[in-house]
Parts: structure tokens; sequence; C-alpha cells
């Protein structure tokens, strides 16, 4: 008998294993850019999970090329979602996936120019839920024969630990949330500065936290909640 295994560590085999999932699974048509990196669909379904209740109104910030996020909350949740994305080529294939799954009435797609919420979300746009999946690697990481791609506005999030995007993040969240509104982030379960960072700024900001270890697959990520009281 035959035994077929994918080699998830060969790009190419890992974009087409989570576009099958996203078919077969969810229900979604994905395409993935060539320089991007490539989101574990199954992974950033049990995020929007936890992090998004039906019906509410979502901003998803740094969508990313393949707008999973996006999409997995306005399609499975019924939700309305605004989703910044900031690099040229991954916020025209996010339209594409957007438009190919018939979710352009209910994903605003807004180009970030660099910036996080302020000077992006119009003033007075207030949300029920917030998510990112953050960059992580500090300043001067080092980007040279990165393996699965990804650029290094999408992988640096800046200072020594690489943290500074997460905590700006919650800085400019917590003024746009709505009553009863959540911040999620979604991070490397290895990366402890960054975690008790978050947790710091969160607490800082008066939020009730909660930190949620998720495995899906030989992935294990941990994702940082923190409610408006």
């Amino acid at each position: 008998m035959n035994i077929w295994k994918i080699d998830l560590k060969n790009k190419n085999a890992l974009a087409i294993y989570n576009k099958i999932i996203a078919q077969e699974i969810l229900g979604v048509e994905l395409s993935f850019h060539p320089k991007a990196l490539i989101p574990a669909v199954m992974s950033r379904f049990e995020f929007v999970k936890l992090a998004v209740m039906p019906h509410e109104t979502v901003l998803d910030v740094g969508t990313g090329s393949v707008a999973i996020c996006a999409i997995i909350a306005a399609k499975h949740l019924e939700a309305e979602v605004y989703a910044t994305e900031m690099i040229e080529e991954y916020y025209e294939n996010a339209k594409r996936n957007i438009i190919q799954n018939s979710l352009q009435d209910r994903i605003h797609l807004i180009k970030s120019s660099g910036e996080i919420i302020e000077g992006v979300i119009p003033n007075g746009l207030n949300f029920d839920a917030i998510i990112s999946n953050p960059p992580y690697l500090p300043s001067k990481a080092k980007l040279t024969n990165k393996k699965f791609g990804g650029s290094a506005e999408e992988l640096t999030g800046g200072g020594k630990a690489g943290a500074d995007f997460s905590l700006k993040f919650i800085e400019e969240s917590v003024s746009r949330l709505n009553e009863g509104g959540r911040i999620s982030l979604m991070i490397p379960m290895k990366k402890k500065k960054i975690s008790e960072s978050i947790t710091i700024q969160m607490e800082k900001e008066n939020l009730d936290i909660q930190s949620i270890r998720l495995i899906t697959g030989n992935r294990e990520r941990l994702v940082i909640i923190g409610n408006k009281k």
C-alpha cells in the first residue's frame, strides 16, 4: 500500500494544502500571493471563532494577501468587516479573494499606507471586535533566505522583542471599541516576551484579559483577548 505524505516544508505544497482545506472545510476559494506568507487556514478559523461573535462589526488590521480572517468572519459569522492592508500587491490579491467569494458587500478593504488605525479608519467608526495576526520579529531580525516568503512589513513587529506593532495596535484600538467589545491578537506560543508585553499593555488599558492556547495540527499559537469592561 502506498502512503502519500504532504511535504509541508515546501511552500507550494503548503499553499495547495491550505487551498484544499479552505475549499472543502470552509467553503471558500483562496488565491495565494507568491511572495507572501501562507496562512494556516484552520488556525485562522479557530482564532476568528474565539475573537468574533455572529453579526458583529469587525476590524481586521493587516489582513494580508489572503484576507483569510476577514473572509471567515464575513462568511461564517455574517460579520461586517473592515480589513486593512498596506502592501499594494497584497492588497490587490486580498481584493481578488474577497470578490471571488462574493463578499465585497460585507468586507470593506482599506489601504493602510503603513499606519495601524489612526489615520486609516475614519473617526467615529467603532467596532465590536478588533483583531490582528501581528508581525513579531524584532527590528534587527535578518530576513535573508526566507523559505516561506514574506516581506519585511509582513514579518517585522519592531523593537528589541518585536512587540512594537502589537503595543501600538492595543493603544489605538481601545478607543475604537464599542461597549463590551474586545481586542484579540494571535502570536506564536514561543514568543513569551511579546505575550508578556501585550498582557502588560492590556492591563494598563484596563481590559479583562483571556489567554487561550490554540493548537491546530503542528502549530501552537497563543490567542490573547482583551475585553472592554
